[in-house]
């Protein structure tokens, strides 16, 4: 039989056209299948692939290059049907593809009967397994224990829709169902009672085996049925959060499609949240999960800035030393403020950089300008001060994006620590005014100057001695941190790291410091989250740097509310 799968520019051939067929030849017998053949397909003249599709399948303009004409395809097809019309055929939500192959077949052998016998894989798996929480390719596959990309790709899913098709046929075979004839009857038959599916979803994994795991801070990791790791989580109580996921109001903030596979879950006991945040960024970036969305390993990069806030380059050099941080554009706005308070321009590129969008949404000069001068209004006092402590215009543009940062205060709360570095576009569909054109100043240059002073506290992290106390515990731990790693961790119990010392005195040498690489980065920035959670909800902490300075919790909390 036929096992098929194609993607699509739309929803159906009155939308779209189809981008990319696969299919390959499955035996009767189980004996395996035919190798997969796809082919991306030829759009017709004047036709694109919309954004979205290009994000869901991962098609490049280079794709088109050997694209082949649908004709052609069609050809191809049916070579590989032969004589057997109309060729059994699964596919697994048949609706979809079906609108394309009858539009093709009317189009390209109008004389010809349709060569496909259709089963829908999705119509089977819903009489077969009803309780099952998501029943789409990359589930159910899942649940089988098959793992699928996520980029939606037609050999991926002919490779998983064959091996759903096996593993069915076994479990069909076993109700009596064991031809084609047998399951077209099986799958009419109106009498056959479904169960109703339950208002609250029945997850795969047996409930005793999350309940089971220690009340403990730690790791924990969903595994699939063939071993794939789905997602990696912390947790301050792996009993409780690994529940969570599966009861009550927070299994529906998770991916249902991703529980239905999760067949079993691995866990590492660590001894606080803290260890349970740094250990979670490391498996993340060691096995990259499918189902993480945050700290996957992507781009190794982070960027230095020069003194003067105007480039950025991604190492250090004798001209660029601000950083290290997480954008090119981190600092921008900061640069533009600096070129404004040093009497410059306004040109469309120190627009856009003060306000902290692209240059396809810079207002326009008028509306900017009055902005410009709302804002001096706004601050007039503060910028007086200002400009009678220092005609420098760099150290100037510091001091008033600090001041932004103050008054942003309570909406920095309200975000939490979602990354400051992020540009906040308007949209074609809003129009600037001035006080909007003020707004977006303030936010732009309190971001930058976020990130400025997180670059700098960054630099200090890398090389020190953290002690902290988590709250509610009566223990203290240290962790000793050299070129951006933990180096060692002083455990409960040791005189060293009791409540009452949190002077974290080092007793290993401090290493120079080091260039940063994203993983560095993004490690230090979560110590540091941590630590801001751990005096935040009423813990203890410390941080000796290299020159031997200790930085307690009051210290500590003014910086955290800084960076």
């Amino acid at each position: 039989m036929l096992v098929l799968d194609c993607q699509a520019t739309g929803a159906s051939p009155a939308f779209g056209h189809v981008l990319e067929m696969g299919w390959t030849v499955v035996r009767g017998d189980g004996e395996g299948a035919a190798p997969v053949e796809a082919h991306w397909i030829a759009l017709p003249e004047g036709h694109t692939v919309p954004a979205q599709v290009r994000k869901l399948t991962g098609w490049q303009p280079s794709a088109a290059v050997g694209a082949l004409p649908d004709r052609e395809v069609w050809r191809r097809l049916l070579a590989a049907v032969g004589s057997a019309r109309p060729a059994p055929t699964a596919i697994h939500f048949a609706r979809f593809e079906l609108a394309f192959l009858r539009e093709w077949a009317a189009r390209l052998e109008p004389d010809a009967p349709f060569p496909f016998d259709p089963v829908c894989v999705y119509a089977v798996a819903n009489r077969l397994y009803p309780d099952l929480p998501r029943l789409s390719l990359r589930a159910l596959a899942g649940y089988l224990g098959h793992g699928l990309a996520l980029e939606r790709r037609a050999p991926g899913h002919v490779e998983a829709t064959a091996f759903v098709w096996r593993r069915m046929r076994d479990e069909l075979a076993a109700r009596g169902v064991s031809t084609w004839e047998a399951l077209r009857a099986w799958l009419a038959e109106s009498a056959a009672p479904r169960r109703p599916r339950p208002s609250k979803p029945r997850y795969p994994i047996d409930s005793q085996r999350f309940r089971s795991l220690p009340d403990q801070p730690g790791v924990y990791r969903f595994l699939r049925r063939n071993g794939d790791v789905l997602y990696v989580g912390k947790a301050a109580s792996l009993k409780k959060r690994t529940a969570s996921h599966f009861v009550g109001r927070a299994s529906k903030l998770v991916v249902p499609e991703m529980l239905t596979q999760v067949s079993d879950i691995a866990v590492t006991v660590v001894p606080s949240a803290l260890e349970a945040a740094l250990l979670e960024n490391e498996t993340i970036k060691a096995l990259n999960p499918p189902y993480n969305v945050q700290l996957r390993p992507g781009d190794p990069r982070v960027w230095y800035s020069d003194a003067a806030f105007s480039s950025a380059a991604a190492a250090p050099d004798d001209v660029h030393h601000v950083g290290p941080l997480s954008s090119e554009h981190a600092l921008r706005p900061l640069g533009a403020l600096v070129g404004l308070l040093a009497g410059g321009a306004a040109t469309l590129s120190v627009r856009a950089h003060a306000v902290g969008v692209s240059a396809l949404w810079p207002p326009d000069e008028a509306v900017f300008a009055a902005g410009w001068q709302g804002l001096l209004a706004r601050h007039r006092e503060g910028l007086a001060a200002l400009m009678a402590g220092a005609d420098d215009p760099r150290w100037q543009a510091l001091q008033l994006a600090r001041v932004f940062l103050a008054s942003f205060a309570s909406l920095a709360a309200a975000e939490g620590d979602r990354d400051v570095d992020e540009a906040t576009e308007p949209g074609a569909e809003r129009e600037w005014d001035p006080e909007r054109v003020t707004r977006h100043l303030e936010r732009a240059g309190a971001q930058a100057y976020r990130a400025y002073r997180r670059s700098r506290w960054l630099r200090l992290l890398q090389d020190c001695d953290v002690t902290y106390r988590e709250p509610g515990s009566v223990t203290a731990r240290g962790l000793q941190i050299r070129g951006g790693q933990v180096a060692g961790a002083t455990a409960p119990g040791d005189e060293r790291c009791s409540a009452a010392a949190f002077d974290g005195a080092p007793d290993r040498p401090m290493a120079a410091a080091g260039a940063f690489d994203r993983a560095r980065y993004d490690r230090l920035r979560i110590l540091t989250t941590e630590l801001k959670r751990v005096l935040r909800d009423g813990g203890d902490a410390c941080v000796t740097t290299r020159s031997g300075r200790a930085l307690r919790a009051a210290r500590l909390r003014a910086i955290a509310a800084v960076i």
